[in-house]
């Protein structure tokens, strides 16, 4: 999957110009004739990436909340409450709080710091993040550049914990889309 209708709007709005509204950022964005010169300026070469990722490229918000849903399984299920469980639900998703239901179990517990919902979202991001660092390049740039700037997936430092998962969870979510798909 190649072009710019899988890359952020914050992306492109950083590298044209931070004043562009919403509205004519999405217009670039669905613009064909403009999409090589627009890879040009994000620094992509405009060749597809490997079409066994159209999975993550076509949700990359989506698989980051499922890994961390798995992440913070067994914590999930220690949320009872209805206003709680709905807030969680809205916070991450219906998907991800079902995956991390269903396959969190096996994960080892992690600390969510007292905000389950935003150690879900930070951790299932760094760890794509962590399963991207050994990704092929081109995927790695799409990846990123379809994600909002500043989420742990952005590079930097890998949690230890998570470089040793990360690639066995992002399969689990992977064969999960994958079978949704089918």
């Amino acid at each position: 999957m190649s072009g710019t209708a899988s890359v952020h709007p914050y992306r492109l709005r950083a590298a044209l110009d931070p004043r562009l509204s919403d509205t004519v950022v999405a217009r670039l964005l669905a613009c064909g004739r403009l999409r090589e010169r627009i890879d040009a300026r994000l620094g992509r070469d405009g060749a597809p990436v490997d079409g066994g990722h159209a999975w993550l490229l076509a949700d990359p918000d989506g698989a980051a909340r499922r890994a961390g849903a798995v992440l913070h399984g067994r914590s999930l299920r220690g949320v009872l409450a209805g206003p709680a469980v709905a807030a969680l639900v809205a916070a991450i998703g219906r998907d991800a709080h079902a995956f991390g239901l269903r396959h969190g179990a096996h994960v080892p517990p992690r600390d969510d710091h007292g905000d389950l919902a935003r150690a879900v979202l930070h951790d299932g991001y760094a760890c794509l993040g962590a399963w991207l660092d050994d990704a092929p390049e081109p995927l790695r740039r799409a990846v990123r550049l379809a994600l909002p700037p500043g989420t742990p997936a952005d590079g930097g430092p890998v949690d230890p914990a998570l470089a040793g998962i990360a690639a066995d969870i992002m399969a689990l979510v992977a064969d999960a889309v994958e079978t949704e798909d089918a």
